[in-house]
């Protein structure tokens, strides 16, 4: 990374570029936020009823329904097998929807009366995600370490200290990211940076 402004020009072997690639495919934004919303909604919420509501209706609108988007869009553009919209350009549809898709699960999470730290982590989703939509059409930044720094967040709120061992996701997305020639070493810091301060500034905000 001796560039930040450049991406990866060197090799790696066939068995580092196969753990990468499944590091990535793994450690997307909509899969990294499941274990985090159901420990926040079932740990805070009044009663087991209501946790596990709004453990599904987290579920629903923060991974099944943006995962079917990027596959949708993914497949559009040649990249199925990948679950990957690699080109900016076609990113901004699949951003957008993902956008409406997670401040429907803000309503919902406020009408069944959910946890404060999962009501505003998915608005945070939400505020976060359109802000990459409009960074995108000039920047490829990366939506991958954007996505680990919010629910570490949430989770170290929910859970200090030990939620801050979610963060230990990220040196190895980034790496999978970088050697996988997707992303340069800026773009990949600036993903984090931009999830680190809108979530800190909505959680100082509404919490």
């Amino acid at each position: 990374m001796h560039d930040p402004t450049r991406r990866f020009e060197g090799t790696v072997s066939p068995e580092k570029e196969k753990i990468a690639r499944v590091i990535s495919l793994i450690e997307q934004p909509p899969f990294v936020c499941i274990p985090v919303f159901v420990s926040i909604c079932l740990a805070h919420s009044d009663d087991l009823t209501t946790g596990i509501l709004c453990s599904l209706v987290s579920i629903l609108f923060a991974t099944i329904l943006p995962v079917a988007i990027v596959a949708y869009y993914a497949k559009k553009t040649g990249n199925a097998e990948k679950l990957d919209v690699v080109k900016k350009e076609d990113r901004i549809a699949p951003l957008i929807l993902g956008v409406l898709s997670y401040f429907a699960g803000v309503g919902l999470l406020c009408y069944l009366s959910a946890p404060d730290v999962a009501t505003i982590l998915m608005l945070c989703y939400a505020v976060v995600t359109a802000a990459i939509a409009l960074i995108t059409p000039f920047w490829k930044i990366s939506i991958h370490s954007c996505g680990i720094i919010g629910p570490s967040m949430g989770l170290a709120i929910a859970f200090w200290p030990w939620g801050l061992l979610y963060f230990l996701l990220l040196p190895p997305v980034v790496w999978s990211r970088y050697v996988l020639k997707k992303h340069t070493p800026l773009q990949l810091l600036m993903g984090a940076v931009v999830g680190f301060v809108i979530t800190a500034i909505l959680f100082w905000i509404f919490l």
